[in-house]
């Protein structure tokens, strides 16, 4: 990238709105650093309730990015937060295998079909149902930020080759 491309980069970011933006290996070490960055952000500009929420969110989506991540460049997350009319959108993405998108996007779809009250319960079975599954994949990321998010979550799945798939999540608080 060359200076032009730089500064057309950090145009467009500033027209979206973006004021946070991360394209590269995420592990816990950087997930704490940005939670500290948006945590002060947010709570100098926000009431400590919601803070909690959009933080939580955060979290959420960027531990998604941890566990079902790669290691590698060609394979790490992004994480790209925007604040507008008072809204923030937190959108994290990663590289996933094509056959793991089956399952993900039929529980997107139950998600993304749900009212509130139905998110509630399904999060309520999921908790109970927790112990019988071992680690990251129990659904109940997806389920925690539907239920903090102000409007419907909203994804995305990219083709990047026959193999694998750019998987985006974005949510609103």
């Amino acid at each position: 990238m060359d200076l032009d491309q730089a500064i057309g980069l950090r145009n467009q970011l500033r027209t979206h709105k973006v004021i946070m933006a991360y394209n590269g290996a995420v592990s816990d070490d950087l997930m704490l650093t940005l939670a500290d960055l948006l945590k002060s952000r947010m709570l100098a500009q926000d009431d400590p309730k919601r803070s909690k929420t959009i933080f939580s969110v955060f979290m959420e989506g960027v531990q998604n990015l941890i566990w079902h991540g790669g290691d590698d460049s060609d394979t790490s997350g992004m994480i790209l937060i925007t604040q507008e009319e008072g809204q923030v959108t937190i959108m994290c993405s990663n590289r996933i295998a094509q056959k793991d998108t089956f399952e993900l996007r039929e529980r997107l779809s139950q998600i993304e079909n749900a009212d509130k009250e139905t998110i509630r319960q399904l999060y309520r079975e999921g908790m109970s149902s927790s112990n019988e599954h071992e680690g990251p994949g129990a659904g109940l990321g997806l389920l925690e930020i539907a239920r903090r998010s102000s409007q419907p979550i909203s994804y995305a799945f990219v083709d990047v080759d026959k193999h694998t798939v750019d998987f985006i999540l974005a949510a609103t608080i």
